[in-house]
């Protein structure tokens, strides 16, 4: 389990090691967690990342960390394409937890990468 360290992913793989630090400690899931079931932490609707069940912990971070995940959002699109569907800042509530979420998903669907590369 050694190699699948918090701290090989965070110093090798991650493309956004500080930031995904942040992102692991909002979430609050432990790492040995997120290794033996990352499928079960991956969805925004599964309920499952107590750092990121209540808007106040969504929007909180997502305003703290705002310039950030835009910039992992237009990496992502600049690659994959632009994402349909993403609430507009009209609805703050709406946007700053769904950029949280994106933040959360992009970084666990590296860790799900991370864990098939090491095995």
């Amino acid at each position: 389990m050694s190699k699948l360290s918090k701290k090989t992913f965070l110093e090798k793989y991650s493309t956004f090691p500080n930031f995904h630090k942040k992102i692991l400690k909002q979430g609050g899931v432990k790492w040995s967690l997120l290794i033996e079931h990352p499928k079960d932490y991956y969805a925004a609707d599964s309920g499952s990342v107590p750092g990121m069940i209540y808007y106040t912990d969504t929007v909180g971070f997502a305003r703290e960390n705002h310039l950030q995940i835009l910039k992992i959002l237009d990496d992502f699109e600049n690659e994959c394409g632009q994402l349909k569907g993403s609430p507009t800042p009209t609805d703050e509530t709406q946007y700053f937890n769904w950029l949280s979420w994106f933040a959360w998903e992009s970084m666990m669907s590296e860790i799900s990468s991370f864990i098939e590369n090491r095995n």
